[in-house]
């Protein structure tokens, strides 16, 4: 869908951007004719005509020195020729359609039409040819309306499709039609009129002919889908359809008729040019409306229920099915360029044709960026929680870039391909005046592929170094709290980076000076850094604390007149939640020295203090028993790494001396310990009769 979507937005740009770089097919004699006689009939174009060939000359001798002085201005690079392009463009835009200004056309051509009528009513020839010629028109259509009654059996939509019958009331409707264009062409010959009259109303009445068949054939040849549709739906769009498509033939019929010599004669040069421009266009317009309204019949006639189809490995089905979801967006687009298309002077456009091999073109696209995109898809991991490497990473993201340029490439090439189809030569126009801008474009493109591949790679290469280990545990998790923390400093600085310098490269190549640039983001850089000198510190020693491991999250700290549990960390503050629950933000610039109890082990220092009467011996024998009752129980077996030690009497005071003794254990767990500990002290002493 995103393809078909920047297809669309291609096409519509094509229209409108290049209207005056495409350059219409060369001009037959007749064509040449009809222009001279344009301009030598108007006065003020005719004076502009000699004007420009008397000085003639003076601009030849000086248009060097004029392109040099362009060519020398201040405007270089791509923004320049965009700016000169555009300028081009508007100034171009009121003489694209028709080669001399729209105004001047219309007012010769309404001259034109009444004189003529002038003439014609005063000479009574005008009336006479309506007295004649309106009545065998309506015969004419009379005899179309025939045909298409008379073959109606033939062409019936059947299931299956009775391909005999079909064939012949094709045919039929064919050669009748011919037989009756040649016998109102000898008719009208025999006619006591002009020449010029019968030979227009054999053009009129041949052009109602050929859009009232073109209509039935159309029409009749949905019967054909009888094997693969339903009846009632070919029925349905036989009996909807004809009266839209007997519309949109008769004004492109028409449309056509107007570059008749004979019809130009009559209705002037300048009069049939607008004639043909106005049916062409209202021509687009009603087929834009058709499909508008009935767009869910018509892809089911053509697609059936290919737009209802499940994902496939087949690349034509999977286009066949975008396709067919979208068809009316790209019906759409090519309706539009049409328009476009006339309006840019492509007069001698066959819209069906034109439509029918754009979306040729569409559907070969599609179909090579399903195939594209199925040969480069990655293969999934084995294992659900397979780690890749850097170089699978790497590799992955090369072979994405690589599927985006190919998508590119294949859009460019359906751009230019339809754009060929519509009369704009794209190509050519690369080729010669657009290198002014597609060097630019490509060297900017280089730039951006460069900053982006050395992006990618410092990316993959951070993740797989500060990626958590397979293994669990604390340290697993110390280092994925580092992760959340380093990496997307690490990233944001590398992406600003790239950004800054890719950006400032970028507008270098296209045209821009940036050395002002460089210079104002010089003194906001030392705006920046006077007014946040704080910040600064907190990041700086945020950094390195977090770089160095000193704290994790769930760590107990102390930060002297703080302590407590780290329950976030950032760039800049972390915050601690002490034992009364409350919530501590710290800048990490005021931390000017931290107490971790959470790494590696804890020690648990008992102390008693006993009696005079009472043997401290006895007393520390019973810590003994103890600290070995407790670490023989499975609740504290693995929090208690170490027995008893440094056992003995550290103070004597009157009338009483101090026993402890250190016993090492799980970090944080000391006060769970203690507890047990001194339970187990309390019940062994009151055992042995000794009272502290």
């Amino acid at each position: 869908m995103k393809q078909l979507i920047a297809v669309l937005f291609v096409m519509l740009s094509i229209g409108g951007a290049f209207a005056q770089q495409a350059k219409p097919a060369p001009a037959t004699s007749s064509e040449a004719v009809d222009r001279l006689i344009v301009v030598l009939e108007d006065p003020v174009l005719r004076e502009q005509l000699l004007e420009h060939l008397r000085s003639t000359p003076a601009d030849a001798t000086t248009a060097p020195a004029t392109a040099e002085e362009a060519d020398s201005g201040g405007s270089t690079g791509l923004v320049g020729a965009l700016y000169r392009w555009s300028d081009d463009f508007v100034s171009s835009l009121p003489t694209a359609t028709f080669g001399v200004p729209i105004d001047r056309k219309l007012a010769q051509a309404g001259t034109q039409i009444s004189s003529r009528v002038q003439s014609g009513v005063s000479s009574g020839l005008l009336l006479q040819f309506f007295g004649w010629a309106l009545p065998g028109l309506v015969i004419v259509a009379g005899i179309g309306i025939g045909i298409r009654r008379v073959t109606r059996g033939l062409v019936q939509p059947t299931k299956p499709v009775r391909k005999r019958k079909f064939a012949m009331g094709m045919m039929l409707k064919v050669v009748l039609a011919a037989a009756a264009v040649l016998v109102v062409a000898v008719l009208a010959s025999l006619l006591p009129v002009p020449k010029v009259a019968s030979t227009s109303f054999t053009s009129l009445a041949v052009g109602v002919l050929l859009a009232m068949l073109t209509a039935d054939l159309a029409t009749s040849a949905l019967s054909g889908f009888g094997s693969v549709r339903s009846v009632r739906l070919i029925r349905y769009g036989q009996r909807r359809f004809y009266p839209w498509w007997l519309t949109i033939a008769s004004f492109a019929t028409f449309a056509a008729l107007s570059a008749d010599p004979t019809l130009r004669q009559v209705l002037g040069w300048s009069a049939a040019d607008f004639a043909g421009l106005i049916l062409n266009c209202i021509a687009a317009l009603i087929m834009l409306a058709f499909v508008s309204r009935h767009r869910i019949a018509l892809g089911r006639l053509i697609f059936g229920a290919a737009a209802r189809a499940p994902d496939s490995d087949n690349p034509l089905r999977n286009a066949t099915r975008q396709l067919a979801r979208h068809w009316h967006l790209v019906a759409y687009g090519f309706l539009i360029l049409s328009i476009f298309s006339l309006l840019a002077g492509q007069r001698d456009n066959d819209v069906m044709s034109q439509m029918l091999w754009s979306f040729a073109v569409v559907l070969v696209g599609m179909v090579s960026f399903a195939v594209l995109h199925r040969l480069t898809t990655p293969r999934s991991p084995r294992y659900r929680y397979q780690r890749f490497t850097l170089r699978q990473i790497l590799a992955a993201k090369i072979l994405k870039m690589i599927r985006i340029g190919a998508d590119l490439l294949i859009l460019f090439a359906m751009a230019i391909t339809i754009a060929g189809i519509w009369g704009f030569n794209i190509w050519g126009w690369l080729i010669s005046d657009g290198q002014i801008v597609t060097g630019p474009v490509l060297a900017a493109a280089t730039v951006v592929a460069v900053a982006w591949l050395i992006w990618v790679t410092l990316d993959a290469w951070i993740a797989t170094t500060l990626a958590p280990p397979s293994t669990g545990g604390r340290a697993a998790a110390r280092r994925s709290s580092r992760l959340q923390t380093l990496l997307p400093l690490m990233r944001n600085g590398v992406l600003i980076l790239l950004v800054v310098l890719g950006g400032i490269a970028v507008l270098a190549n296209i045209g821009v000076d940036v050395t002002p640039l460089i210079a104002g983001a010089g003194v906001f850089g030392l705006a920046l850094s006077f007014g946040s000198q704080q910040l600064v510190q907190d990041v700086i020693t945020g950094f390195f604390i977090l770089a160095e491991d000193t704290i994790a999250v769930g760590d107990t700290i102390s930060t002297g007149d703080r302590t407590g549990v780290v329950e976030s960390l950032s760039l800049r503050s972390m915050r601690l939640r002490d034992s009364d629950g409350a919530l501590h933000s710290i800048p990490f610039s005021t931390v000017k020295a931290l107490k971790n109890s959470s790494r590696n082990f804890g020690v648990l220092r008992p102390r008693f203090t006993v009696p005079s009467g009472i043997d401290p011996l006895a007393v520390i024998d019973e810590m003994r028993t103890a600290a070995t009752e407790l670490r023989a129980d499975p609740k504290f077996a693995k929090a208690i790494t170490s027995d008893m030690h440094d056992l003995g009497i550290d103070e004597i005071n009157a009338g009483s001396v101090v026993v402890s003794g250190s016993l090492r254990t799980s970090p944080v767990r000391q006060p769970e310990i203690a507890r047990a500990f001194n339970g187990r002290m309390l019940a062994g002493l009151a055992e042995k009769g000794i009272r502290l």
